[in-house]
């Protein structure tokens, strides 16, 4: 089945990446990487907004404090919304100026899963981290492009994207955040997979960068649903609004001057919704 999307946002975005729901405050927040800004709108309201930070920015994740999360080059720091403040959490152990961060999330107990990635694209200097209160722990290297995260409805497996890949993975899961079982869940033909978010009937949807499209795939991995987005760099999508109906569609620029390119789209799909967004606990 093939479906359209409408505009969310016009705001055009060098690299609009990372969308999350703040149901606290009915925003939605997502990074534009290369114009270092963190964007939001809350619909119900009409209104938006942006911060400016000071370097590229890789992901936003609201926090328990009501601060926001923001991944820079060097790594994650804290910002306040209101007076724009802030503070460094922790520093990639090899942040160097062939490194940014990119895709991020929280997972149900709080803790924030973030990667990097090159600049140089062929090579596999990235990694994936996971922050809590012990820190910073490198969960994954030999990283490409670390990019889409999501866990299914039960908590018991987590997605995974390294956009040099032409898949999605999957591990198990645990309680403690403790990763095993890498396997491949689903193998990607249309362009490259990038984000990715999962609804509560487990299937998972992944932005294709450079396929203009988002897929959903079943829990078993099986294609069910293309959403075609009029610009092929699409980046990522997550669920908002109170009742999680409205996918939120990133996508990117990148210098070109068609009009539908780097615009927030949203899509309403027919009989399935999101799941309740996580935040980071700080």
């Amino acid at each position: 089945m093939s479906s359209v999307v409408e505009i969310f946002d016009p705001r055009r975005c060098e690299i609009g990446e990372g969308p999350h729901y703040d149901e606290r405050t009915g925003r939605v927040w997502w990074v534009d990487i290369l114009g270092c800004q963190v964007l939001w709108r809350a619909p119900a309201e009409a209104q938006a907004g942006s911060l400016p930070v000071p370097r590229q920015v890789g992901a936003v994740v609201p926090a328990s404090s009501g601060r926001l999360i923001v991944c820079l080059p060097e790594g994650p720091s804290l910002l306040d919304p209101v007076d724009g403040r802030m503070r460094s959490l922790a520093r990639y152990p090899d942040a160097s100026e062939l490194l940014r961060s990119n895709d991020a999330k929280a997972d149900a107990a709080g803790r924030l899963w973030l990667g990097t990635m090159g600049y140089d694209y062929t090579n596999r200097i990235g990694r994936l981290y996971r922050l809590d209160a012990g820190g910073l722990t490198v969960v994954l290297d030999d990283v490409g492009i670390s990019n889409g995260l999501g866990w299914s409805p039960n908590g018991e497996l987590m997605y995974y994207v390294d956009t040099t890949l032409p898949r999605v993975d999957v591990f198990d899961f645990t309680e403690d955040g403790s990763l095993a079982n890498r396997r491949v869940f689903t193998t990607v033909e249309r362009g490259k997979p990038d984000g990715l978010c999962v609804d509560s009937d487990g299937g998972v949807w992944v932005a294709l960068w450079g396929g203009g499209a988002v897929h959903r795939y079943r829990p078993d991995g099986t294609l069910d649903q293309v959403v075609e987005v009029p610009t092929p760099l699409v980046s990522s999508c997550a669920f908002a609004g109170p009742d999680y109906r409205t996918l939120i569609i990133t996508t990117a620029a990148r210098g070109s001057l068609d009009p539908a390119a780097g615009v927030t789209y949203a899509y309403y799909p027919a009989g399935v919704h999101g799941m309740r967004a996580h935040v980071f606990a700080g």
